[in-house]
């Protein structure tokens, strides 16, 4: 004859074999479920992290060295201060002179670096033009911590200087070329061969003779004489 289930003394019925009661349950789960809500809880704050460093890093500047020898230039098209538009992919068979200057330094500030360059810009574009050099001046008002000049005052610019039409004078009021090429001082200057590939970059003023010495084989002129 089965055997009736008496409860015991307390009251309780006893816990079945293979059960667990549900405060042992809960000792045993819930501190693993709390590592799992940590776990994703830390995850999501790291993913956090990181977006927020990207958004950060976005249009800071290159990510890598840019514009270096013997890699291809950036490519770009400018509005030029005296009309028209200058595009770097359109000087392709022409060797370039690209020159990142401050052109609105004030003639009061001794010896400045981006005037006195604009001086030997011209001599070099004077010598060598009609042997196939291009000359190009991009404002590097990023770079010189001012303000971008408006377009009169890059006009006056090549008044002021006496610019021959030759020489390409463009602005970069976004900032996006100098951040292409890696410019962050004026100036900054790149010479670019026929294939449209850096073959010199001077970081800070270049010498006449740097530069005659370089330009002198991508026009075909001896380095004597």
């Amino acid at each position: 004859m089965p055997r009736r289930h008496h409860p015991n003394r307390a009251g309780a019925t006893p816990a079945q074999p293979g059960r667990i009661s549900a405060r042992r349950w809960i000792r045993r789960v819930l501190p693993a479920g709390r590592r799992a809500v940590a776990g994703a809880i830390a995850a999501g704050l790291l993913a956090g992290v990181a977006l927020v460093a990207a958004l950060l890093s976005v249009d800071r500047g290159p990510t890598a060295p840019a514009a270096l020898p013997r890699h291809p230039a950036p490519t770009f098209t400018r509005a030029q201060a005296r009309g028209g538009a200058f595009s770097l992919s359109g000087q392709r068979g022409h060797p370039v002179l690209l020159s990142f200057l401050d052109t609105q330094a004030t003639a009061t500030a001794a010896n400045d670096p981006s005037r006195a360059e604009v001086v030997l810009l011209k001599s070099m574009n004077t010598q060598n033009h009609r042997y196939g050099l291009r000359t190009v001046i991009v404002d590097a008002a990023n770079a010189a911590g001012a303000a971008p000049p408006s377009r009169d005052a890059l006009i006056n610019f090549t008044f002021d200087w006496a610019l021959d039409r030759s020489i390409a004078v463009v602005g970069d009021a976004d900032g996006a070329v100098e951040r292409a090429y890696g410019v962050t001082k004026a100036p900054t200057t790149f010479l670019i061969d026929k294939r449209g590939i850096i073959r010199r970059r001077w970081n800070g003023f270049a010498l006449a003779a740097q530069l005659d010495f370089a330009i002198r084989p991508l026009v075909g002129r001896a380095l004597v004489g």
